[in-house]
């Protein structure tokens, strides 16, 4: 959330009236063409109950403001109801994408991070959903369940710390791919670079939660891949899934992102039955 100190002394008042005279309900959101840029899909509106904040995330235009805050009685009991309704709703359905996610193209470091890590091939071939997160500065990858995104995973493309993060905390792992054949890594960007072969589960750490094993075993046969260092992980993961699912252990000797599309091509293929 933006603050809007200091906002109002410089909004013109045509742009507060627009805004003010858009049909949004309370704890409503809308996205529209820029009034003051004009560019398109970039000006987003929500309203609190209190009052309206809107702001333009192109980068050339630095348009944001709220109105003035009406603090009523009736309006503010709304809104905490309002609130109190959309958390419990929150929780239990599917991830609300952040505003400042847009499109990777629009961010020259983000894409090309995106090609070196071997996971472009997999976003133009429409496996896997990938955004650029501007607040953050991250990739963001989209966690998908049954077709709905409810969560992301972002990759710092600075020095910060977490170098990974997850912007909902589902127990749900990353999935790239359509293969009855699986193979678990580590990162989001691993399981979209082999995801022509076979279907990529990152479990967005080294770690497998008893939630992912009910997702892993509707696969036909899994595959463990993790980094040469987490080996004794690995074949525990082994040993978890074999009991419900044919499972076996990949061993890596390079990172999956570190080798060329044809190197990382005949590897896997050489290593599944």
């Amino acid at each position: 959330m933006f603050c809007c100190i200091g906002d109002n002394m410089t909004t013109p008042n045509w742009l507060k009236s627009y805004v003010e005279s858009l049909t949004i309900s309370v704890g409503g959101r809308m996205r529209s063409d820029c009034p003051v840029c004009g560019k398109s899909n970039t000006f987003s509106v929500s309203d609190t109950g209190l009052q309206r904040l809107w702001f333009c995330f192109h980068a050339d235009c630095h348009t944001k403001g709220c109105t003035d805050l009406t603090l009523t009685k009736e309006k503010a009991k709304t809104a905490f109801t309002k609130r109190v309704a959309d958390k419990i709703v929150a929780d239990k359905t599917s991830f609300q994408i952040p505003d400042t996610f847009v499109s990777l193209s629009r961010n020259l470091d983000a894409e090309s991070y995106v090609k070196r890590v071997g996971a472009y091939d997999a976003y133009l071939a429409g496996r896997v959903d990938i955004r650029y997160d501007f607040r953050q500065h991250r990739v963001a990858y989209m966690i998908k369940q049954n077709g709905s995104v409810i969560d992301a995973a972002g990759r710092a493309l600075r020095n910060i710390k977490p170098k990974w993060y997850r912007y909902n905390d589902r127990k749900y792992p990353f999935i790239c791919g359509s293969s009855p054949v699986g193979i678990v890594v580590e990162d989001a960007a691993s399981a979209c670079a082999i995801s022509n072969i076979a279907t990529g589960i990152a479990l967005l750490g080294t770690n497998l939660p008893p939630e992912y094993i009910d997702v892993l075993t509707k696969f036909e046969k899994i595959y463990v891949a993790l980094d040469k260092d987490a080996t004794s992980l690995a074949l525990t993961m082994v040993r978890q899934l074999a009991t419900s699912v044919p499972t076996k252990m990949i061993i890596l000797k390079r990172d999956l992102k570190d080798m060329t599309k044809d190197e990382r091509d005949d590897f896997i293929t050489s290593k599944l039955d």
